[in-house]
C-alpha cells in the first residue's frame, strides 16, 4: 500500500499566494475602458467590437477568479481539515506530556520534601534521645547494683543447692542401709494381708454354718405364723369391732354432753338472775331484821311503829312467795328435769354394753384357741436362744484363735519397729540439717522477695520510661516534620552533624499549573482549571477536572480542545475549537438511562448545542453512529419530523450549576435548612431562602423531583434511578420559551 504525506501548512501558503493573485488579477480585470467613437474615428462598428472584446476579456477574467478563489479556499479547508487531525492527534500527546512532567515534578517535590522531613524527624528524634538520656543511665546504674545483689543471692542459692544435694545423698545412703528392714516390712505387710483375708473366710464360714440352722428355725416359726392366720384374722375382725363400738360410744357420748351442757348453761344464767333476785329479797330482810332490832331497843316504841313494820315484812314475805311460785318453783322443775336427762343419757349406754360383752366372750374364746400355738411359739424361742449361745460361743473360740495368731504376728511387728527405731537418732540430725537448710532457702527466698519489692520502683520507673519514650516516638511520628512556619527552635540546631541550621539541597522547582512548548513546528500550550487558591481544581481521584490544550502552527493555525469531567462515573464533556473557527461538543455519557449495564452514549452538539450526531458503543463493541442530522433530515423520515432537531444530551452533562444536589438541598449552600411540608400521598415539599433572597421550592414524590421558583414555575426536574439515586433529568436552560407558557410547566395547587 501506497504512503501518502499531506503538507498542510504548504496548502495553507498556497491558498492565500492563489488568493493574492486572484486579487491583484481583480486589480487588473477592474481597469475601465471606455471606447468612445469619436476616440476611434469615424466607424460606429469598431468602437462596438472594442467594447464588445473588453466585455468578453473582463468575463474571462470574473471566471478565473471564481475558479481560484474556489481553488484557495478548497487548499485552505483541506489544509486545516489535515492539521485539526494533526493537531487533536497532538493533544492528546501534549495532555500525556503535560501530566507526566507534573508527576515528575511532583515526585520530585515529594522526594525532596521527605528527605527533608527525615533530616528533621532524625534530629527531634536525636533532641528526643537526649532528653531521655539521663534518666535512662540513672535507672540503669541503679539497676546495676540491684543485679550485684541479685547475684550474690543467687550464689547463695546455688551453694544451698549443693548442700541440699549433699543431704539427698545422706538420705539415699540410710534408706539403702534400711532396705532390709523395709523388705521385712513389706513381707509382714503381706502376712497381715493374708490373715486378714484367713480371718475373713474363716468368719464367712462359720456365719453360713449358723445361717443354715437358722434358717431351719425360720422356716418352723413360718408354719406356725400360717398355722395363725385365721386366728389372727378373727383377731383383727374383733379388734375391728371394737374400734368402731368404741368410736360410736364417743360419738354419743360428745352429743351427751353437747347437749347437757348447753341446757346447763342455759339453767345456769336463769338461776344466776333468780339468785341475784333472791339475794336483793334477802338483803332487804336483814334490814328489816336490823331496824326491828331498833324499834325492840327503842323506848316508848309504839304499837303503831310495831304495825308498820309488820306491814313491811308481809309485803316483803309477799314479794317472796311471789318470786318462788314465778320463777323459784318453774326453774327447780327444770334443774329436776337436767338430772333425769343425765340419767336417760346413761341408759342409751346400755345396748353399747352389752355388745362389748359379746366382743370380750369371743376375745376369751379367740385366747383359749391360741393358747396352744404360745407352748410351739415358746419352743421355738427355746430353740433360738440355744442357737444364739451356740454362736456366741463359737465365735468366742474363732476370736480367740485369730487373736493368738494376729498376736504373734504384731510381736514380729514391734521387733522390726524396736530395729527401726535405732536408725531414728540418723534421721533425726538429718531432718534437723533439712530444717536449718529450709530456713536458710526461706530466708533466702525472703530476701530476693524483698530484692524484688526494692526493684519495684525501678521496673515501674523502666517502664514509665519505656511508655513515655514509646508514647513520645509515636507523637514524633505523628507529629508532622518541621517547618520554619511552625514557630518552633529548629532542631537541627543541636544535631550540627545532620545538616546544620538547614538543608543545603536545592529544592525543586514547584508544580506547574500548566505546560508550554515551542518546538520547528509551533507553539504547545496546555492549561488547567484552578481552585480558589490558584492550584489546579481536581476530583476525588487526583485527576484535574478541566484540561485546555491550545495547538498553534509557525502559520498561526490554532486549535484549541477542553476536557471536562462532568461526574465520578465518568461523564465528560469535550469542547474543540477548530482551525477553521467552528466550535463543537462531545458529551460522553458512560451510563445512559435506558440501556443495560457497560452501554455509553455519545452527543455531538455545535456550539450552540444542537446535536449533529448520536453514537452508541456496546460493552464489548465499537462506537456506532446511530443519527446523523444532515442524512437523517434530508431523509423521507427526517422530513416528516415536526421535531427537527436530534434528541439533545441529558441535563445531567449540559447544566455546569444546578439548582439543587442529589439530595435536594441548595447546590450553593447545602448547609441551608429548608421548612419540610407533607403533602398528600406522602409527598413532600421543602422550602429554601436563597442568599439573594429568592424562594426555591423542591416536591419530592416516589420517583421525581420538581425544583421550582417563588411563582411555582418549574425549574429542574430530577429522577430516580433503580439504585436509589438522583439524576436531573431536565432544565428549563435547555429550552426555548414561547409566549407565556413555561417550558417545564408549574406546580399543581395541591403542592403550593
Amino acid at each position: 500500500m501506497a504512503r501518502i504525506s499531506v503538507d498542510y501548512d504548504l496548502m495553507y501558503v498556497l491558498a492565500r499566494q492563489i488568493w493574492h493573485l486572484r486579487d491583484e488579477l481583480d486589480v487588473s480585470s477592474q481597469t475601465k475602458h471606455d471606447f468612445a467613437a469619436g476616440d476611434i474615428g469615424p466607424r460606429r462598428d469598431t468602437a462596438e467590437e472594442l467594447t464588445n472584446f473588453y466585455g468578453a476579456w473582463q468575463k474571462s477574467f470574473r471566471e478565473a477568479w471564481q475558479v481560484m478563489t474556489d481553488l484557495g479556499n478548497l487548499l485552505d479547508e483541506i489544509g486545516k481539515a489535515f492539521y485539526d487531525q494533526d493537531a487533536g492527534t497532538a493533544v492528546n500527546a501534549a495532555a500525556m506530556a503535560a501530566s507526566y512532567q507534573r508527576e515528575n515534578i511532583r515526585a520530585e517535590n515529594d522526594a525532596y520534601k521527605q528527605r527533608q522531613d527525615a533530616m528533621y524527624k532524625r534530629a527531634e528524634a536525636a533532641n528526643l534521645e537526649r532528653r531521655q538520656k539521663p534518666g535512662q543511665l540513672y535507672l540503669q546504674r541503679q539497676q546495676e547494683e540491684h543485679e550485684k545483689k541479685r547475684a550474690a543471692l543467687q550464689k547463695e542459692q546455688e551453694a544451698q543447692a549443693k548442700k541440699q544435694e549433699g543431704l539427698i545423698k545422706q538420705q539415699e545412703a540410710l534408706q539403702k542401709e534400711q532396705e532390709p528392714l523395709r523388705q521385712r516390712q513389706d513381707e509382714l505387710d503381706r502376712r497381715q494381708q493374708e490373715l486378714w483375708k484367713q480371718q475373713k473366710a474363716e468368719r464367712e464360714e462359720q456365719e453360713a454354718s449358723f445361717a443354715a440352722k437358722q434358717e431351719a428355725l425360720n422356716k418352723e416359726a413360718e408354719t406356725l405364723r400360717n398355722d395363725q392366720d385365721p386366728l389372727r384374722r378373727q383377731q383383727d375382725e374383733l379388734q375391728r369391732k371394737q374400734q368402731e363400738l368404741w368410736k360410736e360410744e364417743k360419738d354419743l357420748r360428745h352429743a351427751q354432753e353437747a347437749l347437757y351442757l348447753a341446757q346447763q348453761a342455759a339453767l345456769q344464767q336463769q338461776q344466776d338472775a333468780y339468785d341475784a333476785k333472791s339475794e336483793a329479797l334477802t338483803k332487804k330482810q336483814a334490814a328489816l331484821w336490823k331496824e326491828r332490832d331498833a324499834l325492840m331497843r327503842k323506848k316508848g316504841v309504839t304499837q303503831g311503829e310495831l304495825d308498820a313494820w309488820q306491814k313491811k315484812q308481809d309485803a316483803l314475805w309477799a314479794e317472796q312467795d311471789a318470786l318462788w311460785e314465778k320463777e323459784g318453783e318453774p326453774l327447780q322443775k327444770k334443774w329436776d328435769d337436767l338430772d333425769k336427762l343425765a340419767a336417760d343419757q346413761e341408759k342409751a349406754f346400755d345396748p353399747l354394753q352389752a355388745r362389748q360383752e359379746a366382743l370380750d366372750k369371743q376375745r376369751q374364746a379367740l385366747a383359749d384357741q391360741q393358747e396352744p400355738f404360745g407352748d410351739r411359739a415358746q419352743e421355738l424361742q427355746r430353740k433360738q436362744q440355744d442357737l444364739w449361745k451356740e454362736q456366741d460361743a463359737a465365735r468366742k473360740t474363732l476370736d480367740g484363735e485369730q487373736e493368738k495368731a494376729q498376736g504373734d504376728l504384731d510381736r514380729e511387728k514391734d521387733t522390726l519397729q524396736k530395729e527401726q527405731d535405732a536408725f531414728a537418732p540418723k534421721w533425726d540430725e538429718l531432718d534437723k540439717q533439712q530444717e536449718a537448710l529450709w530456713k536458710d532457702q526461706t530466708a533466702n527466698e525472703e530476701a530476693q522477695k524483698e530484692l524484688d519489692k526494692e526493684e519495684e520502683p525501678l521496673r515501674q520507673r523502666a517502664e514509665d520510661l519505656q511508655k513515655s519514650w514509646a508514647e513520645e516516638q509515636e507523637e514524633l511520628q505523628k507529629k508532622p516534620a518541621w517547618t520554619p512556619e511552625s514557630g518552633e527552635p529548629n532542631p537541627l540546631n543541636r544535631n550540627r552533624e545532620l545538616g546544620g541550621d538547614g538543608p543545603s539541597e536545592t529544592p525543586p522547582p514547584p508544580v506547574p499549573n500548566g505546560y508550554e512548548r515551542d518546538d520547528e513546528n509551533g507553539h504547545t500550550k496546555v492549561e488547567y482549571k484552578l481552585d480558589a487558591n490558584g492550584q489546579i481544581e481536581v476530583d476525588k481521584s487526583g485527576n484535574p477536572v478541566e484540561t485546555t490544550v491550545t495547538i498553534t502552527n509557525k502559520n498561526g493555525l490554532t486549535y484549541r480542545e477542553t476536557y471536562r469531567t462532568l461526574s465520578e462515573d465518568g461523564d465528560s464533556v469535550t469542547t474543540t475549537h477548530r482551525s477553521d473557527g467552528t466550535v463543537s461538543k462531545v458529551y460522553l455519557d458512560v451510563d445512559p438511562g435506558g440501556y443495560d449495564k457497560g452501554f455509553m452514549k455519545r452527543y455531538v452538539t455545535d456550539e450552540n448545542g444542537d446535536t449533529q450526531q448520536i453514537w452508541t458503543k456496546a460493552p464489548d463493541g465499537d462506537w456506532v453512529l446511530n443519527m446523523d442530522k444532515e442524512t437523517y433530515f434530508n431523509s423521507e423520515a427526517g422530513q416528516e419530523d415536526p421535531q427537527k432537531f436530534l434528541d439533545r444530551p441529558p441535563a445531567y452533562l449540559t447544566v455546569e450549576k444546578p439548582l439543587v444536589d442529589a439530595g435536594g438541598h441548595l447546590a450553593d449552600s447545602a448547609s441551608t435548612q429548608g421548612t419540610t411540608t407533607t403533602l398528600p400521598d406522602g409527598n413532600t415539599r421543602t422550602d429554601y431562602t436563597r442568599a439573594d433572597g429568592s424562594v426555591l421550592r423542591v416536591v419530592t414524590t416516589d420517583m421525581n423531583r420538581y425544583v421550582a421558583d417563588g411563582t411555582g414555575e418549574i425549574q429542574e426536574v430530577w429522577q430516580k434511578n433503580r439504585d436509589g439515586s438522583w439524576y436531573l433529568r431536565d432544565s428549563i436552560t435547555q429550552h426555548q420559551r414561547y409566549g407565556d407558557e413555561p417550558p417545564l410547566g408549574t406546580l399543581g395547587e395541591n403542592w403550593r
